[in-house]
C-alpha cells in the first residue's frame, strides 16, 4: 500500500471498527480528590516495596522474589534466576523518567535518582557479558544457581565482573520492551548514557548481521531482528532492529547509523511491511506480543516525528491497526500510550476509564489463591491460546490473578499458579500511572 493511500485506509479502518468501548463518567469532585490521593499513595507504596526488596545492588529489578529468601539473596548477591531482567529494568527506568517529566522539587529529584539507578542496572546487564550491546537476561554471584532450568545458558562474567555469572539466550523482547523504552523516555534526562546504550546496541547489530549471538556462537532463540526475521513476516522483530538504528542515528553523529536506518526503511522496507504487528485468529492473541508492539510504537512514532522520518505514515498506520485490536480490552497502558501518541484520536472518556482502573488496581502483588468471585463470571466459548478457560469479558482488575506485568497478560484470564510466598512488583502500575499523570498535566497546561 503506497503512503498516499494511508490516510484513506486509516479512515476506512476506523469507520469499520466496532463502536468505542464504554468509558467511565467523571466522578464528583469530592470522590476525585480521594481517588487522586489513593493513586499517589499507591505509587509511593509500590516504589517503596521495589526499593526495599526488589532491587539488586547493581540497579536491576528483581521482578519476582520469594519473600522467605529475598533478604538473604540480596545480602549475598545470589539473586533469583530470572529470565526477563532487562525488560523490567528498562520499564522501571522509563517509569521513573516519566515521573521526572511530571514532578518538580524533591519528587523530581527522587525520580531522577531512581532512574539513574535503573539505567545503571541496564549498563551492568550489558557490561557483564563483555560484548557491547549484548544484554544478559540476568546476573548474579558465581556459581550459577542450582535451581536454574537445565536448558538455561550461563556464562562467566567479563573482566571487571569476574565474581558474576550471567544468563544468556537474550531475546528481542528484552530490547523492545526494556532497553528501547528506557532510552526513549530517559533521553532528555540522561543524554550521554542513553546515547551510549543506543550506539552499543547498533554496533552489536552491525557486527552480527542483526542477530543476538551468545559467546558460544549460537544465535539466541528469539534473537533475529533483521529484515528476514520470521521469513520476513515478523513485524515486531523487524521494528525492533529498525528502532535500534533510528535511536542511534538521532543520538550520535556517525553517519553509518543513519545510513543503515535508511537502508532498512527504503531498500529492505522493514517498516512498510510491518504494519500488522500482531495478528488475532478467532479472537486469540499473544498479549506479550501486544506489549512489544505498543512499546515499539511508543519509541518509534515520536522519534519519527522528531526526525521527520519518511517511515512515519507506515508507523501511524500500524499504530491505528494495533489500537483497533486492543481498545475493547480496557488496557490502560495501551490506552494511555495511544492518547499520548494520537491525542486527536483519543476517545472522550478514555483517560477517565484508565484512571478508574488504576484506582481499583490492587496493591497486593503476591500469587494468592484466586478469588471465588471468578467462578461466577461468564465463560467464553473458546479457550485461551494455551487452552485455559477464559472469561467472556475483561475480568475486573481487582479479581485478576497477580502477574509480573499486568499489561502483558490476558485481561480475560481466570487461572494462575498459587504461590503465596512469591511477590511481583508494581512496575506495571507505575508505568501506567506516570503516563496518566503526564497526559493530565499536559491537558491542564493547555
Amino acid at each position: 500500500m503506497t503512503r498516499r493511500l494511508r490516510p484513506a485506509a486509516l479512515a476506512a479502518l476506523l469507520a469499520c471498527a466496532s463502536p468505542p468501548a464504554p468509558t467511565a463518567p467523571a466522578p464528583p469532585p469530592s470522590s476525585r480528590a480521594a481517588d487522586d490521593a489513593l493513586l499517589v499513595e499507591k505509587a509511593r507504596a509500590f516504589r517503596e516495596a521495589i526499593v526495599a526488596r526488589h532491587l539488586a545492588s547493581e540497579g536491576f529489578l528483581l521482578y519476582a522474589v520469594d519473600l522467605n529468601l529475598i533478604g538473604d539473596q540480596l545480602e549475598r548477591g545470589d539473586y533469583p534466576a530470572l529470565g526477563d531482567t532487562p525488560t523490567f529494568t528498562g520499564l522501571l527506568a522509563a517509569a521513573h523518567c516519566s515521573r521526572a517529566d511530571v514532578e518538580t522539587g524533591a519528587g523530581r529529584a527522587e525520580a531522577l535518582a531512581d532512574a539513574d539507578r535503573a539505567l545503571a542496572g541496564l549498563e551492568a546487564l550489558e557490561r557483564v557479558t563483555g560484548r557491547r550491546g549484548l544484554l544478559a537476561r540476568g546476573m548474579q554471584r558465581s556459581p550459577p544457581p542450582a535451581s536454574s532450568q537445565p536448558d538455561n545458558r550461563w556464562f562467566p562474567g567479563a573482566p571487571g565482573y569476574e565474581a558474576f555469572v550471567w544468563r544468556g539466550d537474550v531475546s528481542r523482547d528484552q530490547y523492545a520492551n526494556g532497553l528501547l523504552p528506557a532510552l526513549a523516555a530517559c533521553r532528555v534526562h540522561f543524554p550521554e548514557r542513553t546515547r551510549a546504550l543506543a550506539v552499543d546496541a547498533a554496533e552489536l547489530l552491525f557486527e552480527t548481521d542483526m542477530r543476538l549471538v551468545d559467546p558460544d556462537g549460537r544465535v539466541t532463540k528469539y534473537g533475529d531482528v533483521g529484515p528476514s526475521a520470521g521469513l520476513g513476516f515478523n513485524a515486531i522483530a523487524k521494528l525492533t532492529g529498525y528502532a535500534v538504528f533510528a535511536l542511534a542515528a538521532e543520538a550520535d553523529p556517525d553517519p553509518l547509523f543513519a545510513a543503515r536506518r535508511d537502508e532498512l526503511r527504503d531498500r529492505e522496507r522493514v517498516v512498510a511491511t510491518s504494519t500488522t504487528s500482531n495478528v488475532r485468529v478467532l479472537g486469540l492473541t499473544s498479549y506479550s506480543n501486544e506489549l512489544q508492539a505498543w512499546n515499539l510504537y511508543r519509541v518509534l512514532v515520536p522519534l519519527a516525528r522528531r526526525t521527520h522520518d519518511p517511515a512515519l505514515p507506515d508507523l501511524e498506520y500500524g499504530l491505528q491497526r494495533s489500537w483497533l485490536r486492543v481498545r475493547d480490552d480496557g488496557n490502560p497502558y495501551f490506552t494511555l500510550l495511544y492518547c499520548q501518541l494520537e491525542p486527536g484520536s483519543c476517545e472522550p472518556g478514555s483517560l477517565e476509564a484508565a484512571r478508574e482502573l488504576l484506582v481499583r488496581f490492587p496493591l497486593e502483588k503476591r500469587r494468592l489463591a484466586p478469588s471465588p468471585a471468578l467462578a461466577a463470571l461468564p465463560r467464553a466459548w473458546l479457550p485461551s491460546r494455551k487452552f485455559d478457560a477464559q472469561a467472556r469479558d475483561p475480568v475486573p482488575i481487582e479479581l485478576r490473578p497477580a502477574e509480573s506485568f499486568e499489561w502483558k497478560s490476558s485481561p480475560y484470564r481466570l487461572d494462575a499458579p498459587t504461590q503465596p510466598d512469591v511477590e511481583y512488583t508494581g512496575v506495571d502500575y507505575l508505568a501506567a500511572y506516570w503516563l496518566y499523570r503526564g497526559l493530565v498535566s499536559g491537558a491542564a497546561d493547555r
